[in-house]
């Protein structure tokens, strides 16, 4: 994500504090392009914190791998044309309460970065010497969407594929399972995720499904050989975050896949990223 996009970014991910109190002082003081907070302001605080909008917990930051790049389209459709499995995604970013309470407060006005493969396993905006195929330039698969009051965004794009790279020793041949990689910009906080699907339904799609069926067996610049596609249980990233697959239906034909991504958050003013 670039700076002009970050600057329209609002909320606050940071809890109210002593520290936000006095920075408040210290605007009244004449701290320059700085205002103090407004009773209307704590009062929505203190009614926002003492609600609860959904369930969630605190995501698991996660790596974000070597193809993310800061100037994604803000849409809601992704796919541009690409074949594969239609996907609704739906994404609710929520502010978990630092006291542990199970509920989340939505968090408005954020930024949710997507980006994941196509159904053969390429990204775009990705070189020869990564991938079978030169996408360099290309955007598909890439968009961000800002959260409406509900903390809720809308994804339609497709099932991604699994994807392979060649590694340096002594790994030497990285493979990961289907997932999608999300970045939410809230505030001054930014959390790095991923999200995966149901192996009960990738391996449908793998035995079935075409360019799915086509591709289980992927190969990569540098490697010498095909190597066949892992699950969810062999993937490092799945073991080591103990990460769960979303929940996944069919709704009038289409997969439709729902994710809620917690982040410690203790209001929602509207206090501009530092991003500017």
């Amino acid at each position: 994500m670039d700076f002009d996009r970050r600057r329209f970014v609002r909320g606050a991910g940071a809890t109210l504090s002593a520290m936000g109190l006095a920075g408040a002082v210290g605007a009244q003081r004449g701290n320059s392009g700085r205002r103090p907070i407004t009773r209307a302001e704590w009062d929505q605080i203190i009614r926002g914190t003492g609600s609860e909008g959904f369930t969630c917990v605190q995501a698991t930051p996660m790596d974000e791998g070597p193809f993310y790049y800061e100037s994604s389209l803000e849409r809601r459709s992704l796919a541009e044309g690409r074949p594969g499995e239609p996907l609704r995604l739906h994404i609710a970013l929520g502010g978990v309460p630092v006291d542990g309470r199970g509920g989340c407060l939505p968090l408005r006005g954020a930024v949710i970065d997507i980006w994941h493969t196509d159904a053969t396993g390429l990204y775009s905006n990705v070189g020869p010497d990564l991938q079978p195929v030169d996408t360099t330039a290309q955007t598909f698969l890439r968009g961000h969407q800002h959260t409406d009051d509900k903390g809720h965004v809308e994804f339609e794009t497709i099932v991604p594929g699994w994807e392979i790279v060649a590694a340096a020793p002594p790994l030497m041949v990285a493979r990961r399972t289907t997932h999608i990689h999300v970045k939410a910009y809230h505030g001054r906080d930014v959390l790095t995720t991923q999200l995966f699907l149901p192996d009960t339904l990738l391996d449908e799609l793998y035995a079935t499904t075409e360019p799915y069926k086509s591709h289980a067996m992927l190969t990569a610049p540098g490697l010498d050989r095909s190597y066949g596609r892992i699950r969810n249980t062999e993937d490092l990233f799945f073991n080591t975050s103990r990460a769960t697959p979303m929940t996944v239906e069919r709704v009038n034909g289409v997969i439709t896949a729902r994710a809620t991504i917690g982040v410690i958050s203790g209001g929602n003013r509207d206090i501009p990223t530092l991003f500017r």
